[in-house]
């Protein structure tokens, strides 16, 4: 990585959002989305629906590393109304996305208080990872179309993304993003080569877009990592710290970069992202840190100088600090699937 100046941080308007927007896929990257299932359902008649995407449900289908998984629920044609334990039911209707992020159990159906049955239990035996496109006909009644996914992560490579997504996300994803999803339904649900790669794509846009038009509507007062994200004098310390994470980084140099007072950077940066600058800043090597152990071979030592430590010692007692095991157990139980 390199470091971004003073005079590209204060580029105001559309920059400013371009370099949030930037900013959220780098860190999509340490989330490290592993895989996805994606399929169309088609509904006809009466129906209820129970949703429930548990880790042991569906840790066997997705990649090692895998340790959250996220249920989304696109609505092609027709209507389809949606209930949660934080929200009673609501209508989605064509071009509508929701996003269960934390994998909770959640309800769809074709009105509001159906019975609801949990998915599996309608497939009569067909199994998750074989299904493209799945038809239900339960007798006379309006028809709706979704195209469903479960996407697989990595949550623990960037925490604070997690902490700030609500249990349910319900965003309109626009004419043209909607445009792209029925072109990429028609090309990713069948087996011809490249389909399974094309699925995790798919699925990786309909998340990333949800976070972005998530973020655009959080109310003034929101905090978290994607209001911090949003907000000018926090946003630009946060591009500043994940642009150079190994640079030696204090209060007053960071506020100086980004042409704040000390005190208010750190004031407004514990309102919104709830720890300090520089804590932020410790965690972010860590996380770094973990995914550089789980992909490459580099020693211990070479890597504490790429996140900015002075000493092999001073990095693995800070690693396992935050992580509760050194950095040599951490790499072994990654390589082996187990994390």
């Amino acid at each position: 990585m390199t470091y971004t100046p003073r005079r590209m941080l204060k580029t105001p308007g559309r920059r400013k959002s371009k370099m949030a927007v930037d900013l959220l896929s780098d860190v999509l990257t340490l989330v490290r989305l592993t895989g996805a299932l994606v399929f169309r359902v088609d509904f006809h008649g009466p129906w209820g629906v129970a949703g429930h995407p548990t880790l042991e449900k569906f840790a066997p289908l997705l990649p090692p590393g895998t340790n959250q998984v996220m249920a989304f629920h696109v609505v092609l044609d027709g209507k389809c109304w949606v209930q949660h334990a934080t929200r009673d039911w609501f209508a989605v209707s064509p071009g509508e996305a929701v996003v269960v992020p934390h994998g909770d159990l959640h309800g769809l159906g074709d009105q509001p208080g159906r019975s609801l049955t949990p998915f599996v239990n309608m497939l009569g035996g067909r199994s998750l990872p074989d299904l493209r496109h799945v038809r239900f006909d339960t007798g006379p009644g309006r028809s709706s179309s979704l195209l469903c996914g479960f996407l697989g992560c990595d949550r623990h490579a960037f925490e604070p993304l997690f902490h700030a997504l609500p249990p349910l996300i319900s965003v309109n994803l626009g004419e043209r993003l909607n445009a792209l999803v029925r072109y990429a339904v028609n090309e990713a649900l069948d087996d011809r080569p490249g389909a399974a790669s094309l699925r995790v794509r798919l699925a990786e846009l309909l998340f990333t877009e949800a976070l972005r038009t998530y973020m655009q509507v959080l109310p003034a007062d929101a905090t978290g990592w994607l209001a911090g994200l949003r907000d000018p004098l926090v946003g630009r310390s946060l591009r500043a710290l994940h642009a150079d994470p190994c640079r030696r980084w204090t209060v007053e140099e960071l506020a100086h970069v980004i042409a704040s007072s000390r005190s208010c950077l750190a004031t407004r940066f514990r309102e919104l992202i709830g720890e300090a600058p520089m804590h932020y800043l410790t965690h972010l090597r860590m996380q770094l840190a973990a995914r550089h152990l789980s992909q490459s071979r580099c020693s211990v030592a070479s890597l504490a100088t790429m996140v900015g430590y002075d000493s092999s010692a001073a990095f693995q007692r800070a690693f396992k600090r935050h992580f509760g095991v050194p950095p040599a157990t951490w790499r072994r139980t990654a390589q082996q699937g187990i994390r």
